[in-house]
């Protein structure tokens, strides 16, 4: 299985929400548009934040 890197993940989601925010800002259609993902997107951010701090590395096994 792959191994998360939430560092990137939040990096990926808060790159998203500016982005939507900014081309929500042209139109008011595009901001009705887009209004329940960018609100999903804040609700996952501080859930992925959390994940960032209380992910440890896999400890390396030793040999002997």
């Amino acid at each position: 299985m792959r191994q998360i890197d939430y560092n990137v993940l939040v990096d990926n989601c808060e790159d998203i929400i500016n982005t939507l925010e900014h081309d929500s800002m042209r139109s008011a259609g595009k901001m009705k548009m887009n209004a329940e993902t960018i609100s999903s997107l804040y609700k996952l951010l501080p859930i992925y934040k959390d994940k960032v701090v209380k992910v440890k590395p896999t400890p390396k096994k030793k040999e002997g």
